[in-house]
């Protein structure tokens, strides 16, 4: 089926805008995706958080937060990710400045090291910038080595850290990175 509103990345990485009707696919897809990467952040091994994050409840929020673009993320005819663009939000120490943030970008690990991932945060490099942001920032764990190592490949720099404050991590996994790069 062709959806109108699929977004072209490249020949081979495609978007299309997630809407409410997509819930249990957008968790189905998640809990494919998500646990097994972050299960071992969580006392109960993610379940709280996938509930919490991908609930109705959740995605009506997420999907009415302005100046907010969410999509599932398609390499050729297989939907493997999400991305969630959020443009317009401020950054602590970057003042003066039209920022956006990478809110979320979550790809099956199976597709990793095929390029999918560089090429969305290109995409989204280009797509905010050509509306005005001189910025893209977003938020890493700390302990996920490999996340890190392919942000800084792509010239993110770290300026902040937090820690989460949800109780199920655990306390030594909580750790956080503002990373962001001037585009």
């Amino acid at each position: 089926m062709h959806n109108k509103n699929r977004i072209a990345v490249s020949k081979t990485v495609t978007l299309t805008p997630i809407s409410i009707n997509d819930r249990e696919k957008l968790f189905s897809l998640m809990t494919k995706i998500y646990l097994p990467e972050y299960s071992h952040l969580w006392f109960d091994a993610g379940n709280w958080y996938m509930n919490k994050i991908y609930s109705s409840v959740n995605l009506e929020r997420d999907l009415a937060t302005p100046n907010s673009s969410y999509y599932f993320v398609d390499y050729l005819s297989e939907t493997i990710g999400i991305l969630k663009l959020i443009e317009n939000v401020p950054l602590v120490g970057f003042k003066d400045q039209k920022l956006a943030k990478l809110d979320r970008i979550y790809l099956d690990p199976t597709f990793h090291s095929k390029g999918i991932g560089k090429t969305l945060i290109h995409w989204t490099e280009n797509r905010v910038a050509s509306s005005g942001h001189t910025i893209l920032w977003l938020e890493a764990i700390d302990t996920q080595e490999k996340a890190l190592a392919f942000y800084e490949k792509m010239d993110y720099k770290i300026c902040g850290t937090f820690k989460l404050e949800y109780e199920l991590i655990h306390p030594t996994l909580r750790g956080m990175y503002r990373m962001y790069k001037t585009i």
